[in-house]
Order: C-alpha cells, then sequence, then structure tokens
C-alpha cells in the first residue's frame, strides 16, 4: 500500500535491505548531516542515480565483485606429502610442460578426485603401504580440500590423508586429460569467506523506482539487493548535490516546498550553532 504525507513523494511497501557495518555507518552519517529521517531517502536518490546511468553497471559490479572475493579469500594451505624420487620426477616434468608448479597440479588433481572419487580405498590402502617414499614434497591447496580428503581417508584409518592425496596425484599423472584447461580454470580457485551483510534496515521505495531496479538487475544478471548496495557505494564515493537531491526527494509539493525547505534551513542552523 502506498502511504502519503503532506509535502511528501509516496513511498511504497518496505523493502528489506542488507549492508556491511562500514557501509551502514557512513550512509548513517551521510543521512544524518542532511536532517532528521533522511535514510531511506539518501537510499532512493543513490537508486534513482543508479538506474539512469544502466550502461556503467555492468562492468562496476564486475569489479566489486572481483574486489570481494579478493578480501574474502581463505590463504592456501601447505601439506607435506612424501613421494618415490620417480613420481617427483613425473610431476616437475608435466609441471614444466604446462609452465605451472606442482602445487597447481595437485590442486586440478583434488579436483577431479572430489567431483569423481571411484574406488579409491584399496589404491589407498596401497599407497598407505609403499616403501621408497623418500622425497618430501611440499603443496599448496585448499583448506576444503584437504578437509574433504582428511574426511574420505578417515573412513578406513587413521593418518591416510597423505595416501589418498597420492592417489589423486597419480590418477592425474596417468590420465593428464585436458590439464591446460583445468589449469586455467581449477588451479587458481580459492575458497571464500562468505559474504557478510549484519547491519539490516527497511526501506520504501515507490513502484516505478522498483520496477527498475529489478529491469536492471535481470539484465546484468543481478538482483535488487546488490544494485542497491552498489548504488549507496557510488554515493558514498561521489555525493554530488547530495543534500539538494534528498531534499527534493522528501519534499515534493511545489505549494508547501518553500515552506518545507525554509524550515529545514532553520533546523540545520540550529544543529550546527555550538551550545553557549
Amino acid at each position: 500500500m502506498t502511504h502519503t504525507r503532506p509535502g511528501r513523494i509516496p513511498v511504497g511497501d518496505p523493502i528489506g535491505l542488507r549492508f556491511d557495518p562500514d557501509t551502514k555507518r557512513r550512509l548513517d552519517e551521510m543521512a544524518e548531516a542532511i536532517g532528521p529521517r533522511r535514510f531511506g531517502a539518501l537510499i532512493r536518490v543513490a537508486c534513482r542515480r543508479l538506474v539512469t546511468k544502466p550502461h556503467s553497471v555492468g562492468p562496476a559490479l564486475a569489479e566489486h565483485r572481483r574486489l570481494s572475493e579478493a578480501l574474502r579469500v581463505i590463504p592456501l594451505v601447505m601439506v607435506k606429502i612424501k613421494l618415490e624420487p620417480k613420481t617427483v620426477q613425473q610431476a616437475a616434468a608435466l609441471a614444466a610442460e604446462h609452465d605451472t608448479t606442482v602445487s597447481a597440479l595437485m590442486r586440478v588433481a583434488l579436483h577431479r578426485f572430489q567431483e569423481t572419487p571411484g574406488r579409491y580405498k584399496h589404491p589407498m590402502l596401497r599407497e598407505a603401504e609403499r616403501t621408497g617414499l623418500s622425497d618430501r614434497v611440499d603443496v599448496m591447496v585448499t583448506p576444503s580440500s584437504r578437509q574433504r580428503i582428511r574426511h574420505l581417508a578417515g573412513r578406513y584409518g587413521d593418518k591416510l590423508g597423505t595416501a589418498l592425496l597420492r592417489v589423486a596425484l597419480r590418477r592425474l599423472l596417468d590420465e593428464p586429460g585436458d590439464l591446460a584447461a583445468d589449469l586455467d580454470t581449477i588451479a587458481p580457485l580459492r575458497d571464500l569467506r562468505p559474504e557478510n551483510y549484519p547491519a539490516t534496515i527497511k526501506v520504501h521505495f515507490d513502484d516505478p523506482l522498483r520496477d527498475k531496479l529489478d529491469e536492471l538487475a535481470a539484465r546484468v544478471g543481478s538482483d535488487r539487493t546488490e544494485l542497491v548496495r552498489l548504488a549507496a557505494r557510488r554515493v558514498l564515493d561521489q555525493p554530488g548535490q547530495i543534500e539538494h537531491a534528498v531534499n527534493n526527494e522528501i519534499i515534493r509539493s511545489d505549494k508547501h516546498k518553500a515552506h518545507l525547505m525554509a524550515r529545514h534551513a532553520r533546523r540545520q542552523a540550529r544543529r550546527h550553532t555550538p551550545p553557549d
């Protein structure tokens, strides 16, 4: 349902929005500097500015997602495995052939193994009994891969994780397949911490603005909430004539505009005048 107040624009039903704490704090400060109860108007102004420049939204979203992943990436962890010299030489030769590292080969091997583990119990037990493992190799893998390997190996005994790592690596050495493609798409992938937006607030949106956001979201492969966060970051970085825009967003009536703007100016003057 749409609600109206004298001198204010009609607004529709509220939309629940989520922000990270720092963005929410900065928005609160900007809105408070403009006047009381300006947060919702500030968000709507930011969104109106966003939908008027749709061609810049796609690249901006791509850059934001890239930065978000870079900030949320979980560091790789080191795993030590023992191999016989022949296997070490094979792995080093294959890595050199593809201009990569043994660690990257191991990440591809683990990804393939986890996607299609097949029968691994008996090969793993044979690896555990293998002798001649004189060379120690340190490889960097994702924490989730290490945890998954430990879980699978733990079904059949203690301390079999390194044996299962050798099974995965030997399968890769025996059947490299389209290794070049996997190195491009799998080896660079990293575990990511989940996105966290604990600060929540409801903001009223009129139907035309809501529809424009939804249309733009469908066009760029996003959703309304992500676009609002992008709009908020933009207005924080480039506020422009933000106070004027926010007041125009709130005050819609030409008849009452002069009176309301004068009242707003008096309130701002009182707020900014230090007490005696």
